[in-house]
């Protein structure tokens, strides 16, 4: 895959976040689904394109942790709170990093296996990060704030496929994306309009800056690792739409 080709899915999972975060009172458990698919698909494309030496408890360790996030942030009893949930999540998600390494057979590249599976780890933990933000959205009505901002982060990522030449071609995403962002939240949501702005392209700015991250590595348009390079920057920004619906 080239580098455009490997951004549609990640459009595609901010697409299906936002047509969740319109599914009502049912949206936090879909919501909880998706994010449980998008661990799935990074914990299997991380190891590789880490080009990690023992990719099979990597990838445990990472899909597990983003799965139970998930799980975690939509069912947490009222006494946890879902944020103290998904934080004991990631911290349960660097012991099993350790615990991988220490059963590990082959003793090569310990370090870089451990760093590689913690980073993995913590990307998927803190994709719940979307799923508090729908059922805190949904408990005050403010879905739409959601909505807006995986809209915005769609447009960001499917732009990001335009044949155009590396530093233009994330100027467009970004402009395009935060533009997008901000007309909804302006317009169908009434959001002020310069804390519309600052969301719009704290979005578009975190999407492009970890795709490029995330696509930096030699094999990044390899198949498989090509599916995380969609993913991260989608998994990112839910801390973004939950910082969003608790301080608009």
């Amino acid at each position: 895959m080239t580098a455009p080709e490997r951004t549609p899915l990640g459009a595609t999972l901010a697409l299906l976040i936002a047509v969740v975060s319109m599914t009502g009172s049912l949206s936090p458990m879909l919501m909880a689904a998706s994010i449980a698919l998008l661990s799935l698909v990074l914990g299997l494309a991380w190891p590789a394109l880490l080009e990690l030496p023992s990719p099979a408890g990597t990838r445990v360790v990472v899909a597990g942790t983003g799965i139970l996030g998930a799980l975690v942030a939509v069912l947490a009893p009222e006494r946890l709170s879902p944020v103290s949930g998904v934080v004991m999540v990631c911290a349960a998600g660097v012991f099993a990093s350790f615990v991988h390494q220490m059963l590990r057979r082959e003793r090569r590249h310990l370090t870089e296996s451990l760093t590689g599976t913690v980073a993995g780890a913590f990307v998927s933990g803190i994709s719940a990060s979307w799923v508090i933000a729908q059922s805190a959205a949904t408990g005050d009505d403010s879905a739409g704030l959601i909505t807006a901002i995986a809209a915005g982060l769609g447009a960001t990522l499917l732009l990001n496929t335009s044949p155009l030449p590396g530093p233009v071609r994330l100027a467009l995403a970004i402009l395009a994306g935060s533009a997008v962002t901000a007309w909804l939240l302006i317009s169908l949501f009434a959001v002020a309009p310069l804390i519309a702005a600052g969301v719009a392209l704290v979005t578009a700015i975190g999407a492009g800056c970890a795709h490029l991250l995330a696509g930096s590595p030699l094999v990044a348009k390899e198949p498989v690792p090509s599916l995380a390079v969609g993913v991260v920057p989608v998994a990112t920004v839910g801390v973004v739409a939950h910082l969003a619906v608790l301080l608009i």
